[in-house]
């Protein structure tokens, strides 16, 4: 990566006064996070799954939980567990820095369910988790709108060898079986986060002169239109990502083809 295109897009940082950051997979992968988009990678950490060809797509879904169901809270019983084990990096609190001292005013805008954002200390009325958060659950059932933090761990029991959960966390309300507080994959039945959304629209309101994407996949671009809608409003964008196909839709001149950490590291030695 050329010293320039970094002294570039720090340049950038240093004049910007409101700032949205995009945040998606890549941000959490270096803190050991799975992105679950690599199937092989998925199959070596659920063999059972693969026996029943069940994909991470198939798990993460409300027909999972009612059909599945031991199989769906397993999954994301070992997901909770995971993000329990590791820690955010070094590049979550630096961005924590900047929003703190260096811009008048910024936002979290995160497709990512592990919570490390406000886990690293983000401001919570600062980020909007657009996905949900495998730290809060809601009814399975609906039978309210309601929702509520749920940071126990381990939650459910878990046995590893055939990747089935049981002793399932039950709805406040109704007693009936929670589920995730998360927008799944085929989900009609997520309640949403109503604070969080206001939250987001009201930064809105005033356009923000520098976007800051990480980590996209592409394959479910949330973040990448955000950010295409704002650079066609004169917004510059600085796409971090290792992978240079992740830059198509934004094609931004300010593309750092970094992992997360590292990106975020370099900037801000360069904003020294």
């Amino acid at each position: 990566m050329p010293d320039s295109k970094i002294q570039e897009a720090a340049a950038l940082i240093s004049n910007a006064r409101r700032v949205l950051f995009l945040t998606s997979a890549g941000m959490s992968a270096d803190s050991n996070i799975p992105t679950f988009r690599d199937k092989e990678g998925y199959w070596n950490n659920f063999p059972p799954f693969k026996e029943k060809n069940l994909e991470a797509q198939d798990l993460a879904s409300p027909w999972a939980f009612r059909n599945e169901l031991q199989h769906a809270w397993a999954f994301y019983e070992w997901r909770r567990r995971n993000a329990e084990e590791n820690q955010p990096h070094e590049g979550y609190h630096i961005v924590n820095e900047w929003m703190e001292s260096r811009f008048h005013d910024s936002f979290i805008h995160t497709t990512n369910t592990d919570g490390f954002h406000i886990k690293s200390g983000a401001p919570e009325n600062k980020v909007k988790e657009v996905h949900g958060s495998m730290w809060r659950l809601q009814c399975l059932d609906t039978c309210s709108y309601g929702f509520w933090d749920e940071p126990a761990v381990p939650l459910c029991d878990l046995d590893y060898d055939t990747m089935k959960a049981s002793n399932y966390p039950s709805c406040w309300q109704c007693r009936g079986i929670a589920r995730p507080h998360i927008l799944m994959f085929g989900d009609g039945e997520y309640v949403g986060h109503p604070e969080q959304e206001e939250n987001f629209a009201i930064f809105l309101q005033e356009l923000p002169d520098l976007v800051i994407m990480v980590g996209s996949s592409g394959s479910v671009p949330t973040n990448d239109y955000i950010a295409l809608g704002l650079q066609d409003r004169e917004t510059k964008v600085i796409n971090i990502n290792p992978d240079p196909s992740t830059n198509r839709i934004v094609e931004t001149p300010y593309f750092l083809e970094l992992k997360s950490e590292e990106a975020f590291v370099k900037l801000d030695a360069a904003l020294d």
